[in-house]
């Protein structure tokens, strides 16, 4: 039985010793910090689902930190000058060779994962290989189970450094799995070192090997595996299958028309396919975190595309000349380890997904929106879930980091058995409850599930969208030089500017005002009775409304909100002197917020503010107003709602979540507008307001100023 190992023709690749290389500072020498686990921050301020660089800025941080600072991520740039000599002439042939540039940690987006605390710990990665030098440092102080008959090489222990190396020297991918190593050199090997990986539930198990007279033919397929020996180890195959992924390089040589037999088996065992990788070699161009280009180094995915994915292996591994000795090189059996450590990676980050759904985020997380990527077909990774392959570059390039986010359409389930988009908000707080909902559900972590079944924990303030407070100058300001609406309450102070028709009655002091806005899209309908009273000195305005929240002082749930408002209001202005009045006044609001998300709840609002108005201050007809106010704000109020609640040990149980919906904070606003009389005709004004607390939330600060100008004619 005759064996190959993928080779290339590298130049100026020779060992070289690194044991005075070390790590750099604590902070970025270790690899690992930062949270651990599947509780990762999934959101902006915007939306739910956004990319990872986006929505994890104190991670993206940390990995950069360590590419640029920590000596053991910086090792595995390329160094300058190596290329890959296709034609064997020696020397750079543009459009023929390709150079070796970048960093694989950076390609694959393994720096994000090891800043997130993903280490690989608990995994076990197994190898069929050449040989290994176990008492390597990039090996040590993990668990190592050895087949029989292993010998000692270069290649094996450059494999599984790849996959899991971890000394004061390098990193690999997973650097705190365990490793299985067994030997290729006959069927009885392979066959008990997937024997092994399957009792020890192994999550990979990596084969960065090929027979290089078998490709991917049906009679290659038959004479391989028609011996006794050969039908055994493809039982093993079959049997480790079950659970574990077998990963396979594919041939190096790129001028191939049928790959190898090994990366393409599940043509011939279509069983094996949903446990199956094959992996090409490519050297990506990158913009950020994303590849826009990429030059292939190895053979194609061909036969094998529908489960075949790329990564860079072009790596600085450990080497067999001695226990710190580490070599550069590159090849298909180095792009392959670096998916069976991204297979441990994900093993660790998402403990409740078997090992086939991991394969599955891996190819479709794959980065292949980049040019040169020519779909040849989809695959349905699940149902319902469908992704695109190429010939050339399967899947796309491994994308570690894209892994680790929810894929496709993430859903919260209520206990009720509602499904939540998670792309929408929960909740759209209203402008009466302030940052009420966010407060009551900030440390309550919930359950999300991504199309692929993926668990997050997910902290649920940060599904609260937060409504923009109402502006400091409304409409009817503009044309009342920035008098504020909150000084004279009426009903607006729970509906907003009046909108529609006041209709006047027999009687001149009292009024019916009709409204109309929308809510949600839909129309909201109202109506307001007033009356005045003239007590000599003094006169007092009463009035009463009742519709639909128009202003969106209560809550939108998910599905929608129907809630509706009944106010009393009253306004008593006296006057100070000749030219001055003070006036009082106050609101009070009762709401109900009923959704059939969320309990129906019972709200209770109010409002008050006090004006002093002096005319003829600096000359005759001016005006200067002062207001104080306190806008419309939820007093007391509670809802609650049914969450998949993921408690400190990641059980997670439905809990009634109790939320109050009275804000902590009142906003309280100040205003000054002057009128001065230019013409006879014409008046200039100039308002200016300020509030403390804007929109009921601690700390928020907003200054406005107003010019108006009216003129008669």
């Amino acid at each position: 039985m005759t064996r190959t190992l993928p080779r290339l023709t590298v130049l100026v690749l020779l060992p070289f010793l690194l044991a005075s290389c070390k790590g750099g500072a604590d902070d970025t020498g270790s690899g690992t910090g930062g949270s651990s686990g599947t509780t990762l921050p999934i959101t902006d301020s915007s939306t739910l689902l956004a990319s990872f660089i986006d929505t994890l800025d104190p991670i993206r941080s940390q990995a950069n930190r360590l590419l640029t600072r920590n000596t053991r991520y910086t090792l595995q740039t390329a160094p300058s000058g190596m290329y890959v000599d296709k034609n064997r002439n020696n020397r750079f042939d543009t459009g023929v060779d390709v150079r070796l540039v970048g960093n694989p940690i950076e390609h694959a987006g393994i720096h994000y994962a090891h800043a997130a605390g993903l280490t690989g710990d608990g995994e076990v990665i197994a190898f069929s290989d050449s040989g290994f030098l176990t008492s390597h440092d990039a090996f040590s102080g993990r668990s190592i189970t050895t087949g029989t008959g292993l010998g000692v090489a270069d290649h094996g222990t450059f494999v599984a450094s790849v996959a899991a190396g971890n000394s004061s020297d390098m990193i690999g991918v997973a650097p705190e799995a365990d490793l299985i190593f067994g030997s290729f050199d006959s069927f009885a090997q392979l066959t008990e070192t997937a024997n092994a990986a399957a009792a020890a539930n192994a999550v990979a198990l990596n084969n960065s090997w090929g027979f290089s007279t078998r490709g991917a033919r049906t009679s290659d397929y038959v004479g391989l595996f028609s011996s006794s020996a050969g039908a055994a180890y493809l039982t093993a195959l079959r049997n480790f299958a079950e659970d574990g992924i077998v990963v396979f390089s594919v041939p190096n040589t790129s001028s191939l028309s049928v790959t190898g037999l090994m990366p393409a088996l599940p043509m011939f065992d279509p069983s094996l396919e949903q446990s199956w990788i094959a992996v090409v070699n490519g050297v990506p161009v990158m913009s950020g975190d994303d590849v826009i280009s990429a030059e292939r180094v190895s053979e194609p995915c061909l036969e094998a595309a529908a489960w075949c994915i790329s990564a860079n292996g072009s790596w600085t591994g450990a080497n067999a000349d001695s226990s710190s000795s580490y070599g550069f090189g590159t090849g298909t059996s180095y792009a392959a380890p670096s998916v069976s450590g991204a297979l441990a990676l994900l093993g660790e980050a998402f403990p409740n997904m078997t090992n086939q759904e991991l394969r599955v985020r891996l190819l479709a997380s794959a980065d292949n929106d980049f040019d040169g990527f020519t779909q040849s077909g989809t695959t349905e990774l699940v149902s319902g879930f469908e992704h695109a392959y190429s010939d050339e570059w399967g899947h796309g390039f491994l994308d570690v980091a894209a892994a680790l986010l929810p894929i496709g359409r993430a859903t919260v389930t209520t206990g009720d058995g509602t499904v939540l988009d998670a792309q929408r908000p929960l909740v759209t707080a209203g402008n009466a409850t302030g940052d009420a909902v966010a407060r009551a559900l900030q440390n309550v972590q919930i359950d999300t599930r991504d199309a692929l079944s993926a668990s997050f924990s997910v902290n649920a303030s940060q599904m609260v969208a937060q409504r923009s407070a109402a502006p400091l100058f409304s409409i009817h300001d503009l044309a009342n030089f920035g008098r504020p609406q909150a000084a004279d309450l009426g009903s607006a102070a729970f509906f907003g500017d009046r909108q529609g028709l006041p209709v006047m009655l027999s009687d001149d002091d009292v009024e019916l005002s009709l409204f109309h806005g929308q809510n949600g899209g839909s129309d909201a309908l109202g109506f307001g009775l007033s009356r005045r009273f003239d007590l000599g000195d003094a006169s007092l305005r009463i009035g009463t409304a009742y519709g639909e929240d128009t202003a969106a002082l209560m809550s939108n749930w998910s599905g929608g909100t129907n809630s509706s408002i009944a106010s009393f209001d009253m306004a008593l202005s006296t006057a100070l002197s000749e030219a001055s009045a003070l006036t009082i006044s106050l609101g009070y609001a009762y709401g109900q917020e009923a959704s059939g998300l969320v309990q129906s709840a019972d709200v209770r609002m109010n409002a008050s503010a006090v004006s002093y108005a002096h005319n003829h201050l600096f000359k005759h007809n001016d005006r200067l107003k002062l207001s104080l106010a306190l806008p419309a704000a939820v007093s007391s109020g509670e809802t609650s709602l049914s969450l998949p609640v993921t408690s400190s040990s990641g059980a997670t149980t439905h809990e009634d979540v109790r939320i109050g919906l009275a804000p902590n904070s009142r906003e309280v606003r100040l205003s000054v507008t002057y009128e001065h009389p230019v013409t006879r005709n014409t008046t200039l004004g100039l308002s200016f307001a300020h509030a403390e607390n804007r929109g009921h939330i601690a700390g928020n600060r907003d200054t406005g100023v107003m010019f108006g100008l009216q003129t008669r004619f």
